[in-house]
Order: C-alpha cells, then structure tokens, then sequence
C-alpha cells in the first residue's frame, strides 16, 4: 500500500537541512545483493566500502547528490540573472548584485519535498521503490525539474523522499503547487506502484479531502437524498413510517423549519441539503405538506422497513452496474492489468497521449486479451498525460468512449436508456405486487410510468430500423460508384458496416427487452387475478 505526503520549502536553512536528511546514510544503506540491471540504471552513491554495501540515492540533472542544496541555488541564480530579479544594491560599491537572501521573500518555495511510503505487505526490494519514486516524480514533473530520490530502510517500512527543486530548467519558471497537484501526484504514484506490484489504498468518501473528492459535491448528495426520497415516497404507508424508514436508509429528516432539510449519515455531508433544492420544477415536492398528501395514495401498503431497505440496496446496485455504452477494447490499448482493474491507454492527438484507469466491475476480459467495456455518459476516469502532468484531467464516460471509438477505429453499442426506465418500473411493480398491493394511485402510477416507457421503447424501434435503412442505403451508393469511398467526410464501407453492426446489436436489446416485459407484465397479470380467485376478491386487471 501507498501512501504519499508533499511538504514546501521555503527556507534556504530548510532546503539545507532537507537535502541533508534525505542523503542520510545511515537511513539508507542495505546490504548489497546480486547485481541487477538497476545497477545501470541509477547513479548509485557508493560508500567507502564498495563491495558490501551501497547506498539508495540519486539524482536527476545533478552532478552531485551531496551537493545537491549549492546545485539547486545555482539553477535559481541562473534564472534569476536571466530575468533580471533578486538584485539588490550594495550601499558599499553603489552596485546591483544578486543575493541569495532574495530567493525567500514573497513566501517562495524553493523546493518541494515528496514522500512515498510502502506496505511490507508490497513485498518490494528497495530498488523496486526507488524506481518508482523517480518515475513517479519524473512524470510529475515532466522531466524539467532536477531532484535527489533516497529510499529510506530505517523503519519498518520502506519509504522514498524526494526533493525536487521549484525552478524549472527549461524556462527559469516556478513549479507550481496548485490545490490538484497533490492528487495528480497520489494519481501517477498509485499507476506506477500498481504496475510494480503494490497494492493500492481505493479511498472511501470519508478518507477523502472534501475538495478533491467528486462524491463529496453537493450535487452529488443532493442526487442520493433525492433517489432515498423518491423510494420512500413509493414505499412508506404514512409519515411517521416515511420517518422510520427515513432513519432505515441513513437520511436525517427535519420537517421543524419552513423548508424540509436532509442529510446523509452515511456520507461526510456536513451542511443540510433543503428540500426545495431537489426538485427546481416542483420546489414543494419534498416538503412536509407535499409528502403527506403524496403518502395518502400508499394507505392500504404494509411493506416492512427491511423489505424497503432490502430493495433500495438492491436498486443501488443495479444502477451502479448499469451501463451505457458497451465499448471493445483491442488488446494493444491495454497497458496493463491489475487487480484492481486496468490501464488503457488514451490519445487525443499531438502530445497528448496517456492513461487512465478503468475499475474491474466495468469490465469484461476477452479471449483475444482485449476487453469489453460497460460505461454510463455519467461516470468520470482520471486521464494521465505521460509528459505533461499539468494536463492531467477527469473526463467523463461519454468523452471516453468518443475518443477510444476514434482511436480504435470501432463504433461502440449504445444500450438505450429506456430499457432501464423499464426495468425500474417492472421492479416497482412486482416489488408491490409481492406485497400485496396491485391496485390503487401508487399501482397506477407505475403503469402510466411503464406504459410511457414501452412506447418510448417502440418509437425508438422504428428510429433504429429507419437507421440501419439508411446506413445499407449508403453502404450500397459506395458500391455502385454514386459515393466515392474515402470521401472528405471520411466514408468508408467498414466504416458504416461497423456502424450498421452497432445499430443492430442495440436495435435486439433494446426488441428483446420490450417483448420480456410485456411477457412478464401478462404474466404478472394471471398470478394477480388467480390470486384474487382464490381470495374471493375483486379488482381491476393491470392493463396497458
């Protein structure tokens, strides 16, 4: 496991100090084993003893790591005799000269002091952790920033600290430290430590900073309190049972003030969220008044808190694994598997070539050694630029699937949407049939709601043959010479069949979907009215 600190430095006396405490050789000497391949790789930094030990240190762009503080001021004195600054008159000789003194004013940080550190567990050599610790701050820093790396064996665990110094080499510029470094840092630290065989720390909402944390939004709570909500309108007999099952599904309620306020006990939501702000079309949606009217449609339900709980926990799953695309992946964009799951790597043109990180429960191993693919337009990957690490950013799950589908050359299955409004219906419905509720608002309501949904289903039917018309429309001008292939626009025959064999596949799940709900929905139909035969009961049949 990884785990990874930054801290400035902004003293002279600091930087000082710092380098002395990261050469330390008492704290990083080991016994030297069998030569390796490291041994040409890195300057190591022999001690007088050669031939038993050496010591893990070494640098980048510095001629000795042992004065690596004078080398590092001389890179900033050269910046700032090139830019004219940190001069300072002396009363003496009536002359401008540079003093070092300078570099601290204004709170500059001279340098930057990063730390690594490894579970035993990881069962890594030292070597193994220095070569990640000067990967990590090499695309950290895009190779423009000198550095002295020591890998440290004087605790239980093995850890790297890394200075590297603020002025960049090339340009004479300050490295700049802004509030998402210190992800994109923790980011290329966990890719190149997983690739070696570390385990990596996946970070719940609660072990996470608030500010760079995509679940700690408010948006996002606000769209959990909603869906707990909406499943509680659905399945709570009165408000002191929406209440109870309030608390069940960790949602604090407070009706005391003028607006309804909520908030998650199972997330680290620290304001309450008002009602009010759920529902811009319906603001009184999720008020007191609201709900109690809404609830008086569910008199007749006697569903328990654990059934409704059971449910919704079912309901998050099955919105968690839903997907929208279904994207191939040709074994050449995998760069690596992990247990975790897998890097795939990504360009978007000149110079901007990287990675990301795709979870195992998105994914599907094939045979060949690619993958498939299950993303929502709504998930976010971390993209990795190898070079540029300031060009690290999260894109979401419809811009990666345009770019891969550009980059592979294949056109990705679109699951349509409608299939999980269907399924989301037909759930609710068996779900209050089960116990014991087939008639009423509340039924109705989940009618109409599939009802709309089958409809949808079908016009989208007949969009996808009126599609896949048109696509063998031109698949046939190409053959006949109407079309040149290869136009400008960039037809091409495979091109279209790719994109014919994605409308079809869509166009059967989508047909196949439709025809096991309206079976399902018969079915459910004959159960009911059995039912009531045998209970001597009767009530209207649920009907489309």
């Amino acid at each position: 496991m990884v785990y990874t600190k930054h801290k400035t430095i902004g003293k002279l006396s600091h930087l000082g100090s710092a380098t002395s405490y990261v050469e330390n050789a008492l704290k990083t000497v080991v016994e030297k084993s069998e030569s390796s391949h490291l041994d040409n790789i890195f300057p190591y930094i022999m001690n007088d003893d050669k031939t038993l030990s050496k010591q893990l240190v070494s640098g980048y762009k510095i001629i000795d790591v042992y004065n690596a503080e004078e080398e590092f001021l001389t890179t900033k004195e050269i910046a700032a005799k090139q830019k004219g600054t940190n001069y300072e008159l002396n009363p003496e000789t009536g002359e401008l000269v540079f003093q070092r003194s300078s570099l601290e004013k204004n709170n500059a940080v001279l340098g930057h002091h990063l730390i690594q550190s490894f579970s035993p567990e990881d069962h890594l050599t030292p070597e193994e952790v220095h070569e990640i610790g000067r990967k990590t701050v090499l695309e950290l820093t895009g190779g423009e920033y000198e550095f002295v790396i020591a890998t440290h064996v004087d605790k239980g665990h093995l850890h790297n600290h890394i200075i590297f110094n603020s002025t960049n080499l090339v340009t004479g510029n300050a490295f700049r430290w802004q509030k998402n470094t210190k992800r994109t840092f923790e980011k290329i630290s966990d890719k190149i430590a997983e690739k070696a065989g570390a385990k990596i720390i996946v970070k719940s909402p609660r072990q996470t900073h608030q500010k760079y944390t995509l679940w700690q939004t408010q948006n996002i709570y606000k769209s959990k309190i909603k869906q707990r909500l909406d499943h509680l309108l659905q399945f709570s007999s009165d408000i002191e049972d929406f209440k109870t099952k309030a608390a069940a599904l960790n949602l604090e309620v407070d009706f005391s003030g003028k607006w309804a306020t909520y908030k998650l006990l199972d997330e680290p939501q620290i304001k309450n969220t008002r009602g009010r702000s759920l529902q811009k079309s319906d603001p009184e949606k999720y008020n007191l008044d609201k709900i109690i009217d809404t609830l008086k449609d569910n008199v007749d339900q006697n569903i328990s808190v654990d059934d409704v709980v059971s449910s919704y926990e079912e309901k998050v799953e099955t919105v968690k694994n839903d997907f929208d695309y279904q994207l191939i992946l040709e074994p050449w964009q995998i760069d690596q598997v992990t247990d975790r799951g897998i890097y795939v790597k990504v360009d978007f043109g000149i110079s901007q070539s990287g990675q990301i990180f795709v979870p195992g429960f998105k994914i599907d191993q094939l045979e060949n050694g690619g993958a498939s693919l299950y993303i929502k337009q709504s998930d976010y990957f971390y993209f990795m630029n190898e070079k540029k690490a300031d060009k690290n950013r999260y894109l979401t799950g419809a811009s990666l699937v345009k770019q891969m589908s550009l980059y592979n050359g294949t056109i990705p299955i679109r699951k349509e949407m409608v299939i999980s409004t269907i399924d989301e219906m037909m759930k609710a419905i068996n779900f209050l049939a089960d116990h014991g509720v087939t008639s009423g608002a509340q039924v109705d309501n989940a009618v109409d709601k599939l009802k709309n949904a089958v409809q949808e289903a079908q016009d989208k039917l007949s969009e996808l043959d009126d599609k896949i018309i048109e696509l063998n429309l031109t698949v046939k001008k190409i053959a006949t010479g109407d079309i040149a292939e290869n136009s400008p626009e960039g037809i091409t025959i495979d091109l279209i069949q790719s994109e014919i064999q994605s409308n079809q596949t869509s166009r059967k799940l989508l047909d196949k979907k439709l025809n096991s709900t309206l079976k399902e929905f018969e079915y459910l139909n004959e159960v009911v009215a059995t039912k009531r035969k045998v209970e001597n009961k009767e009530g209207p049949k649920l009907h489309f």
